[in-house]
């Protein structure tokens, strides 16, 4: 009992500064609307029609990170602390490569795009010089993203929170310095909602490296030490690369489940997009504790202590459990006000009511869903975790939401069951997975 008690403070120690982290960006976000907002009809649509193209590639970008996690894990639970700085050095090598190409093409294709995607000329050139500045931010993000999983390897979460607090705080402030020229600052409109996000993303990757570089890190764990090695960098790539394509699939996913929406009804849709915006929110321990434990699974698995990385994910899923029940109790019992926070338009509010509450019962299948999957990823088998999410996506939950939402005309109730089954799916295949044990002997 005593192990327990202990396995779960620091299950919690790592999960906690994650989950605020995650909620300081949501926050950004919100603030970040609300200004733009204030700007016109125009500048919000190309805003949002922006954000969502940005990041449908700088999340999977950022996950090259997954790879630096993974490995260094388990360097430090084997007790290799100097092999730490090989992987985190080729690992900045590749961040700033893959940053530097990718914002190349990116930000050329971007008026391409944007005027393919949208009619609206006025939208669709607002939207391409959003991005095309944006983009600029690529390479410092991936470099951030791989910092902040060399710190949570090492079990320093907090740096992530005191990162994305800065970040996220930084980004509210030159936005609104720069949309509305405010003290001095000339008023760029939306594109000072680009340029504060490039600027704060760029303070971000300062406050990162003068960690990274602090005398004690090189000490410790070797870090920019060099020279760079061709074979780590591949093993890095080996486990990144699954995540990546799973990010973007997974995203590209979701904007198939949106636009299902979109044939449905313009209320249906209005009403999956706050949908969307509470159960982002509603998910963050859920994300929390996946990460936290993939962290320590990878330590224990380092150090051949099996049975504690079994036990991490076992104490993990109860603390999910318990905290995504209680969260879910709370949400159906106020989820009409809650609902009411996002929008007044009651027509609406009736709409997303019955699919809210159907979210709401499955958190605690998909918080425990999550910590499997992090279980086995931590174990460095992302290549599993890819085919698997694949497999589920877009083989069986999109077919089913398009099946119970259109063809059985349940409408956004059905798309919402279809969005529960998921998750029981997701913890179904991890879960057995992990019951399978094979990951505990997979090498790294």
């Amino acid at each position: 009992m005593e192990k327990n008690k202990e396995l779960n403070k620091k299950i919690l120690q790592l999960s906690v500064p994650i989950m605020l982290g995650n909620l300081s960006q949501t926050l950004m976000s919100t603030a970040d609307t609300i200004m733009v907002g204030r700007l016109s009809r125009e500048a919000l649509a190309a805003a949002g029609l922006g954000n969502i193209f940005t990041f449908t590639f700088i999340i999977p970008l950022g996950l090259l990170a997954m790879g630096t996690r993974i490995k260094v894990s388990r360097r430090v639970g084997e007790g290799n602390q100097h092999e730490v700085g090989n992987v985190v050095d080729n690992s900045m090598a590749l961040a700033g490569l893959l940053g530097i190409v990718s914002t190349l093409i990116l930000s050329l294709g971007a008026p391409l795009i944007m005027r393919s995607i949208n009619p609206d000329p006025v939208v669709a050139d607002l939207a391409s010089n959003f991005v095309r500045i944006r983009f600029l931010a690529v390479p410092f993000f991936i470099f951030i993203m791989t910092g902040q999983a060399f710190f949570e390897a090492t079990s320093r979460t907090q740096i992530t929170l005191y990162s994305s607090v800065l970040i996220n705080g930084l980004n509210i402030l030159f936005n609104a310095l720069l949309i509305f020229g405010l003290l001095g600052f000339p008023a760029l409109g939306l594109m000072g909602a680009a340029w504060g996000s490039v600027i704060a993303t760029i303070c971000g990757l300062i406050f990162i490296l003068f960690l990274m570089f602090n005398p004690r890190e090189k000490l410790t764990y070797g870090i920019f030490s060099g020279p760079l090695n061709m074979v780590e960098a591949r093993s890095i790539l080996s486990l990144s690369v699954p995540s990546m394509l799973e990010g973007f699939g997974s995203i590209f996913s979701y904007f198939i489940f949106v636009w299902i929406h979109s044939l449905i009804g313009t209320i249906e849709l209005a009403a999956a997009a706050v949908l969307n915006s509470v159960y982002s929110l509603l998910f963050l321990p859920a994300m929390g504790l996946g990460k936290a434990t993939g962290i320590m699974v990878g330590q224990f698995l380092g150090s051949k202590n099996m049975a504690m990385a079994r036990m991490t994910t076992v104490q993990a899923m109860k603390l999910g459990a318990f905290f995504s029940g209680s969260i879910a109790l709370v949400g159906i019992i106020f989820a009409r006000p809650l609902l009411s926070l996002y929008t007044p338009d009651l027509e609406v509010v009736e709409m997303a009511l019955i699919p809210l509450i159907i979210i709401l019962v499955g958190t605690s299948v998909n918080s425990m869903g999550m910590v499997t999957r992090h279980t086995i990823i931590g174990a460095g088998m992302t290549r599993w975790t890819f085919k698997m999410q694949m497999i589920i996506c877009y083989l069986i939950y999109l077919p089913l939401v398009y099946f119970l939402g259109i063809f059985l005309g349940f409408g956004i109730q059905g798309t919402y069951i279809g969005e529960a089954l998921y998750f029981i799916l997701v913890f179904a295949t991890h879960f057995w997975k992990f019951k399978q044990g094979d990951w505990q002997f997979h090498q790294v």
